[in-house]
């Protein structure tokens, strides 16, 4: 039987795991929904009643530092498909880039025959990681970076690991390998991970692109 995956952003407290609270967290469509990562304004938002457009989320882009790297100060779940209440489109993720764990969540309803884990591609091809925010291929430089908080907080000034392609990857069991069965009665176990973007100082091309992240992971 397959083994299938919910992806869930914390909107509420990310300092309650799913388990306990899991109204705190939004399923995310893989279909439909994105992720934003943004400086804000006042039209960018949390809680936004329209789908923002390509020139509002240009007005709203992070400002890239001469000497100082910057680390995206948002991220928003674009909620295209449940648009939660019939009014919100977009919802704030919480503790993103903090020191928080339950802030990305993915919950599988079953055992795999792997780790779960993290990655990043320029396209659903899978096959290259060229786009500015992804290193322009070398993947040491992503912006993106991630760590593991299925057992731990990430710490106050947590760095994270550059995530690009299939070789700069988070292992989301914290390397403990692959998950177990079911216990009797549980539906559900999750993993956790906290992400964040973090233009570095003085870069050279100001861009807005759109990448894969990715959850590979298989079962028997």
């Amino acid at each position: 039987m397959a083994t299938n995956l919910d992806f869930l952003v914390n909107i509420v407290d990310a300092d309650v795991d799913y388990q306990i609270t899991p109204a705190d967290y939004g399923l995310v469509d893989l279909t439909n929904d994105y992720l934003i990562w943004t400086a804000g304004n006042s039209i960018v938002k949390d809680l936004m009643t329209h789908e923002p457009t390509s020139s509002e989320l240009s007005a709203a882009a992070s400002i890239i530092d001469e000497f100082l790297a910057v680390t995206v100060s948002k991220c928003l779940w674009m909620d295209y498909s449940h648009n939660i209440g019939g009014t919100y489109y977009t919802h704030l993720v919480k503790g993103m880039a903090e020191n928080k764990r339950y802030v990305f969540c993915f919950s599988f309803d079953g055992a795999t025959a792997t780790e779960p884990q993290l990655e990043a591609w320029d396209d659903s091809n899978h096959t290259t990681f060229n786009k500015n925010s992804l290193g322009l291929g070398t993947a040491n430089n992503s912006f993106l970076k991630a760590v593991c908080t299925t057992y731990i907080l990430p710490g106050a000034s947590w760095v994270g690991s550059p995530i690009a392609g299939g070789s700069n990857v988070l292992l989301l069991n914290g390397g403990n390998g692959a998950l177990d069965i079911l216990e009797t009665g549980e539906i559900s176990q999750e993993l956790y991970a906290n992400m964040k973007m973090v233009i570095p100082a003085n870069f050279a091309t100001p861009a807005a692109e759109n990448i894969i992240i990715t959850i590979r992971y298989t079962y028997s």
